[in-house]
């Protein structure tokens, strides 16, 4: 099976937010029918409340909102939404190259990739001016241990790779590839090899057994 994608998580990610967020954080957990979970979660100042409901509600249309924390010191806000199917909204290509596709390979390959940009909102020197201080992070959970990840400097782990992005690079292409073993393939080959060595074995048994002895 060969399954296409476009989705978005952002179009664009307004800076306002990355300046004034303590930490921002959106993740992609991607599953083996490329059917997936968004989500994002920011924490700022308490006083800052009512602006980052709003900052990540504009961030996020159509997500759930999952989680406010508030203390006296910081607020945090988590958001997220699950679709069956990605295959509805822009900036995003994902593959899934399975049986269908590569009916010889033992293993399943998995493509992502995503366009994100940075919104501001005036775009002048003053407002420009703290983009190289101020950071984000992207995390992508694949259905396979990831084989490649771009750009350089994203931290891989297992099935999950990590960037930290500076907002002063006001575009952004993240693309990861992964694999995973085809083990339900994997075993029937074992169990077709399994019985064709016992049919071999049973026949030079038999073969053996009907050979004249010697007197």
């Amino acid at each position: 099976m060969r399954v296409r994608l476009r989705t978005s998580l952002l179009a664009t990610v307004p800076f306002v937010l990355l300046f004034n967020a303590d930490r921002v954080q959106f993740t992609t957990r991607m599953y083996q029918d490329v059917s997936g979970i968004r989500s994002m979660q920011a924490s700022a100042d308490s006083s800052l409340r009512n602006e980052l409901l709003r900052w990540s509600r504009g961030t996020t249309p159509g997500y759930e909102q999952d989680s406010v924390h508030v203390t006296a010191n910081r607020v945090a806000v988590s958001r997220s939404e699950q679709r069956a199917s990605l295959d509805t909204i822009d900036d995003l290509d994902a593959e899934a190259f399975d049986i269908v596709r590569r009916p010889l390979a033992l293993k399943t390959t998995y493509t992502f990739r995503e366009r994100i940009s940075i919104d501001f909102t005036y775009g002048t020197d003053k407002e420009l001016a703290p983009a190289p201080l101020t950071n984000f992070e992207y995390r992508l959970v694949m259905p396979g241990r990831i084989t490649q990840a771009s750009p350089a400097g994203g931290q891989v782990q297992g099935h999950t790779v990590r960037w930290t992005l500076n907002a002063a690079q006001d575009e952004f292409e993240l693309s990861a590839t992964a694999e995973a073993w085809r083990w339900d393939v994997i075993l029937v080959i074992l169990y077709v090899l399994a019985y064709a060595a016992y049919r071999v074995a049973a026949f030079l048994i038999r073969r053996a057994r009907m050979r004249p002895r010697k007197i």
